[in-house]
């Protein structure tokens, strides 16, 4: 098990290494491994504002799961990065969403998708934005996103730095 989650209904959802994603209903437990979740590491599950499912996986991406059909976000979009796939090992590739490890919502309703091979990405429901060192991170690999109760959001870079974002660009965060 890489993550689990509780949903609103209080159901609990497990990320696996091989198997998908598992649900707990609190008395039957059931997986869903279709479209390439089987196979790969469930990194992260994140339950959004409309109750919608979010998975991360390393891999094969962005998914979201609305209860009855699972989408593959990062194959909609174009954005796999096949020899991330092919060779089940990490392989950077700044523009594709392979490598998801940390999802989460912000204020405004935008999810922020955390790669470790290809920066930070924010999606509207539609659009997709790619964040890398150009814009202040100080590495390409992102493994975590925390919401804190004031709603701002806080990044955590390479495992060795605190960002946050001001609309345009990451700063390192300084205490």
């Amino acid at each position: 098990m890489y993550c689990t989650a509780v949903d609103k209904s209080g159901r609990v959802w497990f990320g696996t290494q091989e198997k998908g994603v598992c649900v707990y209903d609190g008395s039957t437990f059931s997986f869903i491994d279709d479209k390439d979740l089987a196979g790969l590491a469930v990194r992260c599950i994140f339950q959004d504002k409309n109750d919608l499912l979010w998975f991360g996986i390393n891999g094969s991406g962005l998914y979201c799961y609305d209860g009855k059909a699972l989408r593959n976000i990062t194959e909609e979009k174009n954005l796999t990065n096949y020899e991330f796939l092919k060779q089940k090992k990490l392989v950077d590739n700044l523009g594709s969403i392979a490598g998801v490890f940390a999802i989460n919502q912000d204020e405004e309703g935008y999810f922020w998708i955390e790669t470790v091979d290809a920066g930070v990405w924010k999606y509207d429901g539609t659009n997709l934005t790619n964040y890398t060192t150009k814009h202040g991170l100080t590495g390409n690999s992102v493994y975590v996103i925390y919401k804190d109760k004031k709603g701002k959001l806080w990044f955590v870079c390479n495992g060795e730095a605190i960002l946050q974002f001001d609309g345009q660009k990451f700063s390192k965060v300084t205490f």
